[in-house]
């Protein structure tokens, strides 16, 4: 991984970690999570490495459910953190500081599910990732990541045009969503802002790529690609107007072949 985005993880850190708030944003909580959990499946005494674990609540909540999990995390201060709050919580995970695009601490075949979490959109190395995934995981094993949906990318290529502001949800109505040059596979940079909108102190880089992409690398990885999905709300809170119109998010699950 590039010196500069783990000492940009290092700065952001605790802004990250307010934002996450121990179990993640009403975005993840209502859209992203369902889906997650239902295509991992069940996790009693499975090995799951959590690879970009952040500050650590997916960690978290799949040891609570009897998974045997190791998270890993570029930024030392973000896995200080989920070791602290672990602690704090009577919950036992193995968190270690490691790049998911060099798993070298990890024996192969070594776990049973790989999840990668809003990961590999923020990072360069995307198929030594998956290579990685690939070799760290049984035979039979899958890999579920998530990412931000690419052909509704707001922290790429796309924008929301926005109307009035709706005082009850606090959020401004969607008029609709503006993408272009959505072939253009580069980088961009983005500030995430705290809960009381206070701007990180460091941008977070994004790397815009295609859905095709995606799929190509999974399948060159040797991976089956078994699942995708782009999942909607739980509920029918207005807040998210935007989200029941076009995904906000996209879940990939990959399977490594029995043989």
């Amino acid at each position: 991984m590039e010196p500069l985005l783990r000492n940009r993880w290092n700065r952001n850190a605790e802004a990250y970690a307010e934002l996450i708030a121990g179990t993640g944003t009403p975005y993840h909580q209502s859209i992203l999570l369902p889906a997650i959990e239902r295509l991992v499946g069940e996790v009693m005494g499975i090995r799951i490495l959590d690879a970009g674990c952040g500050e650590g609540y997916l960690s978290r909540l799949f040891a609570r459910r009897g998974a045997i999990v190791t998270g890993v995390d570029v930024s030392e201060k973000l896995v200080e953190i989920s070791r602290v709050v672990a602690q704090q919580e009577n919950v036992s995970v193995s968190f270690s500081v490691g790049d998911v695009c060099d798993l070298r601490d990890f024996a192969d075949s070594s776990f049973d599910v790989v999840l990668s979490n809003l990961v590999l959109l923020n990072i360069p190395c995307l198929q030594r990732a998956l290579a990685e995934f690939y070799r760290v995981l049984r035979p039979g094993g899958i890999v579920v990541f998530s990412i931000v949906h690419p052909a509704f990318n707001f922290y790429g290529p796309g924008r929301w045009e926005l109307g009035e502001r709706n005082h009850k949800t606090g959020r401004r109505v969607g008029k609709c969503f503006i993408v272009d040059k959505y072939f253009d596979e580069r980088p961009y940079e983005r500030f995430w802002k705290r809960r009381g909108g206070e701007r990180f102190p460091e941008p977070i880089t994004f790397y815009h790529r295609t859905i095709t992409t995606y799929f190509a690398a999974s399948r060159e990885a040797g991976f089956q690609v078994d699942t995708i999905e782009e999942p909607q709300p739980m509920n029918d809170d207005p807040f998210f107007e935007r989200e029941r119109r076009i995904p906000m998010f996209m879940v990939f699950r990959l399977r490594k072949p029995e043989t």
